[in-house]
């Protein structure tokens, strides 16, 4: 227990105003969401499709001039940003099938972003756009779908788990090929969070995994047992 406590005392300052701050947007946008109804037949939603790749525009532009780009760290291969960047499926597929996947990898993964962090307070203002504003836009997408109806289903529980480990097994083989530890598919990473309390390599992944599948699951029952918001 104290070990557990001892990740959220370790949380770096900017992080807990940053996330604060993150929140607080995403709860007035949701707020907007609720009193104006917006829908995919406004053209209005669609600019929030856009968000996550004009913050990952940025932020490659702006590792580039810093001289801090690199092969290791800055490609959008971690698994929020993938979500996050997926978006743009909006415009081609079933938009319940996309609420679905964003209500489960979106909550999830801005909750674990949120709860601990890979931060360490120092990094550029650019690095904290991208961490902050890619979690930021997952839990709105992850929460406005409750806005439109949307109750998750036990084929959007089990494509989302499916989805999830087509990624996490992608990754890894990028990972394999290139060098590199996206997704922290070989190394744990740095900083405050819960996977320094864990075991090492490969042990570590099969209980974040399992973490997550039990955090889908728990998604899964609370969303069906809310209350239907007419949109």
């Amino acid at each position: 227990m104290n070990s557990i406590l001892s990740v959220f005392s370790d949380l770096p300052q900017s992080h807990i105003v940053a996330t604060c701050i993150t929140l607080i947007i995403v709860g007035v946008l949701l707020y907007l969401q609720l009193i104006n109804n917006w829908s995919f037949s406004k053209k209005s939603i669609y600019a929030f499709i856009l968000i996550p790749f004009a913050i990952e525009i940025v932020f490659q532009c702006f590792a580039l001039i810093d001289g801090t780009w690199s092969f290791e760290s800055s490609l959008p291969l971690e698994f929020s940003y993938i979500t996050s960047l997926s978006a743009i499926t909006y415009l081609f597929f079933n938009h319940q099938k996309i609420n679905g996947w964003f209500y489960f990898a979106g909550i999830w993964s801005a909750t674990a972003a949120f709860l601990n962090t890979i931060m360490f307070g120092t990094e550029p203002w650019y690095i904290f756009l991208r961490y902050y504003g890619h979690h930021g836009i997952l839990l709105f997408f992850g929460l406005r779908s409750l806005f439109w109806s949307f109750r998750p289903k036990l084929n959007d529980y089990l494509r989302s788990i499916v989805l999830t480990t087509l990624i996490l097994s992608f990754v890894h083989i990028i990972n394999s090929l290139i060098g590199t530890n996206y997704m922290f598919t070989y190394s744990k990473p740095n900083g405050a969070n819960f996977s320094q309390l864990m075991p090492e390599w490969p042990d570590y992944l099969i209980l974040i995994l399992s973490l997550g599948v039990f955090y889908y699951t728990v998604l899964y029952f609370l969303g069906k047992k809310s209350s239907i918001i007419k949109s």
